[in-house]
């Protein structure tokens, strides 16, 4: 090799590392808010919670040039009812949430996904129920009747095993925590909880999984990789806040890295969220397959067709609604 060339092959050779290792780091410059808060619901009992104590523990928000104000909400219902009053500028929400209130003329809209489909079914242990049909004249217990995985569960259960859930079971709705507490209590014979929620209550063997939400997606045509939770925003504070919006987006990019290769946060909110030691583990792994924080070209188009693969098993009565609005997500701030 000529020695012009050789000095030019060395020089890239040593650059290259220093450039893959800035790519890798999440440019601050670039993602800088504007010192104002972000006021964001979080339900500490929830998936979110590990992402949301992960951007505070590190002080992401500062990091990134806003500040982040914890909203505390129990469920998806409550977080809906502070963005339509105003106390809050951003939430977490389903593809049946974003899209309900945006047909309602709520102007909200998914700024990034959060979780593919996770989140189980789970009985007593000894429990003789083993599908979805046995659940008839079961006192069966969910976090909302209006998510988009309770529609999942009636669905399956329509298609499956022509059975309507609301109509043919006792439905209660409330809180994980009450939930969990029903169940401890025998007062359920199933109930939906949260993926975080389930190795808590399957580890000591009292209570096992009936379904993993994926079972049931795949059973009535859905790709259990396509998001289900989103990041929202109010239109108006993305609006007024623009850098404020891109900069939360970095700081929660960085929180998912750092959840991907930090065992020990996983155990700080863990033990936050009452969870037995044993119970993180398997927690951690399944949630790290799961956590998304980027939106594909893809998305939009599959998030769609899960839409319409529900509208068509449990129809427009059960959805509140017979078509999704014309838009419901940007990818404008990622």
């Amino acid at each position: 090799m000529k020695p012009f060339l050789t000095m030019i092959f060395t020089l890239a050779l040593a650059v290259l590392p220093m450039a893959t290792a800035q790519a890798a780091e999440p440019d601050t410059r670039t993602f800088k808010g504007d010192g104002g808060v972000v006021r964001m619901s979080n339900n500490q009992a929830g998936t979110n919670a590990f992402a949301f104590y992960t951007i505070q523990k590190f002080k992401l928000d500062e990091k990134y040039g806003f500040r982040l104000q914890e909203v505390p909400t129990a469920n998806s219902n409550a977080a809906i009812t502070a963005i339509r009053a105003g106390a809050v500028d951003m939430m977490v929400a389903d593809l049946i949430a974003v899209s309900n209130m945006r047909n309602a003329g709520l102007k909200v809209i998914a700024i990034v996904p959060m979780f593919r489909w996770g989140d189980h079914m789970i009985v007593p242990a000894d429990s003789p129920i083993k599908t979805l049909g046995d659940l008839k004249g079961k006192k069966v217990g969910t976090d909302s009747r209006t998510n988009s995985t309770w529609f999942v569960i009636m669905a399956a259960a329509l298609k499956l095993y022509n059975l309507n859930l609301e109509k043919e079971a006792n439905v209660q709705a409330g809180g994980v925590g009450l939930l969990r507490g029903l169940m401890e209590q025998g007062q359920l014979d199933a109930t939906f909880i949260y993926n975080n929620i389930a190795p808590a209550m399957t580890v000591n063997g009292k209570f096992r999984v009936l379904y993993q939400m994926r079972d049931l997606i795949s059973a009535i045509g859905l790709d259990g990789d396509v998001p289900f939770l989103f990041h929202a925003v109010s239109e108006d504070y993305a609006a007024a806040h623009p850098a404020n919006v891109r900069a939360y987006l970095a700081a929660y990019r960085e929180a998912v890295s750092i959840l991907n290769t930090d065992d020990d946060i996983w155990v700080e909110v863990g033990r936050r969220q009452k969870m037995d030691d044993a119970a993180i583990p398997p927690l951690r792994e399944e949630m790290r397959r799961d956590l998304m924080s980027r939106f594909e070209p893809t998305t939009e188009a599959a998030v769609r067709n899960i839409f319409d693969v529900l509208l068509a098993t449990a129809g427009p009565g059960v959805l509140g609604m017979d078509k999704m609005p014309s838009t419901f997500m940007t990818m404008e701030y990622q």
